[in-house]
């Protein structure tokens, strides 16, 4: 008798241990088994710390054109989503955020790093539209043409931020009878909101009839947001731009899930709705679709947003916010965790009751883990309270059950799924696609980069259970590994009068020669397991000494 494995692949739980395929695992913890060695992952190494006390529940690098570890690092105590913003020629890395408890927000590199606890500052997401209505009197011209026909007009204004956002206008004023070379008093303007806004200008516009009779509102005037009052002379010939035909109201005060959508405009939820930013204009959010039920979040892959919800789960295939619909796919598979949400390989991913959701770009879905765990073993892991990162085209997973807390990680490739655990537990991720690194925070509230030390974390890995034909004695065995000691363990069950008993044996292995093993039972099944903290190419287990190498 002989078996020899070289090439291992991890765990299939759904199955039981002895019809897993050739090479499959039983369990496998802190492995890479990428190029099918054993190859243990080296331990996290700290790259920064984090000022804030408390569980991190969200970080985020800022600074994405330098190539350091340790810095920015946004974070925070609440589940947050973060999204850089759609905007021509940028060069303050103007990012926004949704932070749960809290109104959504924007910060950039004028503001976000100037204390530790990043980010430092921020103004609020959106302008909102002036509570009060202006009044408006007017001050005819002195010796007007006989000829002269005044028009009926209204007068609105809106705020402008610093960096030339604009919001929604208000309430129109009283209507009011105006001609070219009329001076217009308007009065009773409010001044810039309270709150973390970043206000400095008013813009006045009153309104004109068009050949269909319809009264536009045009650009007059700006003044300076504290102004609450302001003269001067109209003429209706030189009035600028039409205000937007959406009015660019701010998003909801609870928006979350923040996404940026490659046709330049934002995503957010509220509720059951599906809120959208015009394009370009991340702080305008007139556009919004409602669902049948209560969303958790949502992913975008490619041009295509997955809204996953408490009950159904929608997908909009559209690019541009105006057209954007949900459309609700068929099957039944809610999301039980909002940061298990991941665009993953041409498709998006999140946590069901059942195992993971896959929903690809055509609209279909199914749990793409349903061969590699039973709903009562994903159960187990307690899926709410999980959240996820991609990085090098595996999912990984994090999961705390109150007893035992640490990682799934999954290799999702059709054909050849596997699952591997690793003990470190991490509170937050951030996978850095740009530099293809990935980071956490641990338990300990710091900034650690993943597989980034230099000493390797301990591996093991458990074979899938041999049955043989007849029983045997497992006699000799063999581990080739880049350096040594490897811990060998081999459980054989035995039959006796009082029903199975193992037998364990255990042997420190210090050289890639083959050993002998304990020889005073006969078996028919065993299984074995290895612990190190190198690389293992090649392990092989025999009847005898001679097996061993035998071809």
């Amino acid at each position: 008798m002989r078996e020899a494995e070289k090439a291992f692949t991890g765990m299939l739980p759904r199955l039981e241990p002895h019809v897993l395929p050739a090479g499959a695992s039983q369990d496998v913890l802190n492995a890479d088994l990428q190029r099918g060695s054993l190859v243990p992952f080296k331990g996290p190494a700290k790259v920064a710390d984090l000022a804030k006390a408390g569980t991190k529940l969200a970080i985020y690098r800022f600074g994405r054109s330098l190539d350091d570890d340790a810095r920015y690092w946004f974070h925070w105590l609440n589940d947050t989503d973060v999204a850089r913003g759609a905007i021509p020629d940028d060069t303050q890395e103007r990012t926004y955020f949704t932070e749960a408890g809290q109104p959504p927000r924007v910060t950039d590199s004028t503001m976000a790093t100037t204390d530790e606890l990043m980010p430092s500052a921020w103004y609020r997401l959106g302008i909102p539209a002036p509570t009060v209505r202006a009044t408006v009197t007017v001050a005819e011209q002195p010796d007007p043409p006989s000829n002269l026909e005044r028009q009926s007009c209204l007068l609105a204004y809106t705020f402008v931020s610093a960096w030339g956002e604009e919001g929604p206008p208000n309430e129109v004023s009283d209507p009011f009878n105006a001609a070219t070379d009329d001076t217009l008093n308007v009065i009773n303007l409010e001044g810039p909101p309270a709150g973390e806004y970043n206000i400095t200008l008013k813009r006045l516009y009153i309104s004109t009839t068009d050949a269909t009779g319809t009264a536009i509102l045009r650009f007059w005037k700006e003044v300076p947001a504290g102004a609450v009052e302001f003269s001067d002379k109209v003429d209706f010939t030189e009035l600028g731009e039409a205000l937007p035909e959406h009015a660019l109201v701010p998003p909801p005060d609870d928006l979350f899930g923040l996404l940026a959508h490659p046709g330049g405009f934002m995503i957010g939820f509220s509720g059951k709705r599906v809120y959208r930013s015009e394009v370009f204009k991340p702080f305008g959010w007139p556009y919004y679709s409602p669902v049948a039920d209560e969303i958790v979040g949502g992913d975008i892959m490619g041009q295509a947003t997955v809204i996953c919800t408490k009950g159904d789960t929608y997908l909009a295939t559209q690019a541009d916010p105006v057209t954007l619909t949900p459309v609700r796919l068929e099957g039944n598979q809610p999301c039980v965790a909002k940061r298990t949400i991941r665009a993953f390989k041409g498709g998006v991913v999140y946590a069901s009751p059942d195992g993971l959701v896959m929903v690809d770009q055509a609209g279909g879905m199914g749990v793409v883990t349903e061969e590699l765990v039973t709903r009562e073993q994903w159960q187990a892991y307690v899926p709410a309270s999980m959240h996820a990162s991609v990085h090098d085209n595996r999912y990984f997973c994090w999961y705390d059950t109150g007893a035992e807390r640490g990682g799934l990680i999954f290799d999702l490739t059709r054909g050849a799924m596997s699952l591997t655990r690793t003990d470190v537990y991490a509170t937050a991720s951030y996978s850095d696609g740009r530099r293809d690194e990935l980071f956490l925070a641990l338990p300990d509230g710091d900034v650690h980069k993943w597989n980034g030390g230099t000493v390797p974390l301990g591996m093991h890995r458990v074979s899938k259970m041999y049955i043989l034909e007849r029983a045997q004695n497992i006699g000799a065995a063999q581990v080739l590994a880049a350096a040594y000691p490897v811990v060998f363990r081999l459980r054989a069950t035995i039959e006796t009068d009082d029903g199975p008993r193992d037998v364990m044996v255990e042997k420190v292995v210090r050289n890639g020669r083959p050993f002998r093993l304990k020889g005073n039972y006969r078996a028919r099944s065993y299984e074995f397991t290895v612990e190190s903290s190198a690389a293992i190419t090649e392990i092989t287990v025999a009847s005898t000494l001679a097996n061993v190498t035998a071809v």
